[in-house]
C-alpha cells in the first residue's frame, strides 16, 4: 500500500538558474494582476504573465514522433512577485527581468512550476 499524502515527506527542486540562463532573464510582460495567498496573509504581491522571448536550451529529442522537441519561444508563464505591492509599474508589451528567486515558496505540481520571486525589474530592450 501506497503512503498517504506523501507529499509531505518529499521535494521537488525547482532549477531556476537554468530557466534564468536559457531564457536570458529577459521576458516581455503580458499581463499583471494582484496576488494574496489564501494560507499567507503576508504573502500577496503581483502575479505577472510573461512571454519567452530567448530560449537557448535543448529539449532533445522527442522519442515517439523522433523529432527535436519544440522550444519554449514565444509560450507564456506565471510567476508570482512577493513584494507587497498590488501593481507593478511596468507596461504590457515591455521586458522584465526577475530576480530574487525565492525557493522555499516555490514548487511544481506536476508539469506545472508555481514559481516566486522577491523582484521583478524593467528592462531596456529594443524590439526588433
Amino acid at each position: 500500500m501506497a503512503l498517504t499524502n506523501a507529499f509531505e515527506f518529499s521535494k521537488t527542486e525547482i532549477d531556476y538558474q537554468k530557466l534564468l540562463n536559457g531564457f536570458h532573464n529577459q521576458f516581455r510582460l503580458v499581463s499583471q494582476r494582484p496576488y494574496q495567498s489564501r494560507k499567507v496573509e503576508n504573502d500577496n504581491g503581483v502575479i505577472l504573465t510573461l512571454q519567452v522571448i530567448k530560449d537557448d536550451i535543448d529539449y532533445g529529442i522527442d522519442k515517439k514522433t523522433s523529432r527535436k522537441r519544440d522550444s519554449n519561444l514565444f509560450n507564456t508563464f506565471d510567476v508570482t512577485i512577493l513584494n507587497h505591492k498590488d501593481y507593478i509599474p511596468i507596461k504590457k508589451g515591455e521586458y522584465v527581468a526577475l530576480k530574487n528567486f525565492i525557493p522555499d515558496k516555490s514548487f511544481a505540481i506536476g508539469f506545472d512550476l508555481i514559481l516566486r520571486f522577491e523582484e521583478v525589474v524593467k528592462l531596456n530592450v529594443k524590439s526588433k
